[in-house]
């Protein structure tokens, strides 16, 4: 007999076959799940139907932080800090039937959730391709010890904000010691996937203003040494969750091209660069309409869905409660169909929502190419 059928015989063995087997199983049964919502999919995209094709679940409006440029923390309830359980597994469960590729567990700080644990293995044993949080690894050691060790048992991605160094960061995300807190987290990461033999994929969050742009060059270069792919975006203000802030404001936009440069140098970044291009052209007032909800409605339409079940778009009021719902009832409403409006009537916006997007459905040969290199050219691994 061969040596590794008597090494088999073991019953510990036995039940580690049986296990691995059982997860090779599981894993092949979900892609199955997953690529028959990609065929689905399809229909809708032929059909110009809007979709909750990757949205953002708010499992809470508290956070650790009080950045200039988000209002979401303004809204928590005293009452009803958190999303409930039950209703995220409703949540989750009608996102899955309605063919929803992915979403983000957000805040708020997602960490100050009691049930976190709880809620990203529920989301991860679901037919998801991917399930991320997002997160600013900012907070008490056992609140994020808590979050990444779940993140890593479920093997969901996750991804952190790092808007700036020192002082700036600590101006810009209305905290102390921003920086070396969060450079400290995210050594444990790296250390506790190192530590298990479990890697997941990680990632950055960048954005860019007046207060922090001079230090692109040194924000990039430690993002460089850690090797977690980023995204970069500008400060913006016209979208329901974000607050008008003149300190942030660009003055001009030529130390903002510089900055981008910089950027699109990197091999961390995944912005990809005819993205980046655009984005001083539209704050000088120069760019084409590009609105995803209006062109993209199947990958383009992003939503956020809050504590309490309400979901928004970009801007404007609730279109309605997908706790009582469905999704597709949800883009029937009359206040959906008043929403469309607006954003036909808006002058339109650029940010990072057209990246997932122009991925999946580029609109120009110029397009296809940058996706490409910017996959194919990447010199470091997540």
């Amino acid at each position: 007999m061969l040596p590794w059928r008597r090494r088999a015989r073991g019953p510990g063995i036995r039940r580690y076959v049986h296990g691995h087997s059982h997860l090779a199983w599981s894993r092949t049964l979900k892609t199955f799940h997953v690529l028959k919502k990609v065929g689905k999919n399809i229909i809708k995209v032929a059909l110009h139907e809007p979709m909750m094709f990757f949205p953002d679940i708010l499992i809470t409006h508290h956070c650790t932080q009080r950045c200039l440029q988000c209002s979401i923390p303004l809204s928590a309830s005293p009452t009803k800090p958190f999303m409930a359980f039950d209703d995220f597994k409703k949540i989750v469960d009608r996102l899955d039937e309605h063919g929803t590729q992915g979403f983000v567990i957000s805040g708020g700080e997602p960490m100050l959730h009691p049930e976190l644990p709880e809620f990203i293995h529920y989301a991860a044993k679901k037919n998801f391709g991917r399930v991320h949080l997002l997160t600013t690894l900012y907070g008490p050691e056992r609140l994020i010890e808590r979050a990444v060790q779940a993140s890593i048992d479920a093997g969901i991605s996750l991804s952190v904000s790092f808007d700036g160094l020192g002082s700036v960061a600590d101006t810009v995300r209305g905290a102390r010691n921003v920086s070396d807190r969060v450079k400290k987290s995210i050594e444990y990461v790296k250390k506790e996937m190192e530590r298990r033999g479990r890697y997941i994929h990680c990632a950055v969050g960048v954005v860019l203003s007046q207060l922090n742009v001079h230090q692109t060059r040194d924000i990039l270069k430690y993002l460089e040494e850690v090797g977690w792919y980023t995204e970069l975006d500008i400060y913006r203000w016209q979208s329901q969750s974000q607050t008008e802030n003149d300190e942030m404001k660009f003055k001009d936009t030529k130390e903002l091209r510089e900055a981008l440069e910089i950027a699109e140098a990197s091999p961390i970044v995944l912005t990809p660069n005819w993205l980046l291009d655009m984005l001083p052209d539209y704050l000088d007032g120069r760019f084409k309409k590009y609105c995803p909800y209006l062109s993209l409605p199947t990958f383009g339409t992003k939503v956020f869905i809050h504590p309490d079940g309400s979901v928004k778009s970009c801007m404007g009021d609730s279109f309605g409660n997908i706790l009582v719902q469905t999704p597709e009832e949800l883009f029937q409403t009359d206040e959906w169909g008043k929403q469309m409006e607006e954003k036909r009537a808006c002058p339109g916006c650029v940010n990072t929502c057209y990246t997932r997007g122009k991925f999946i459905f580029p609109t120009s040969i110029k397009e296809v190419r940058a996706n490409w290199e910017q996959i194919w050219n990447r010199r470091t691994s997540p």
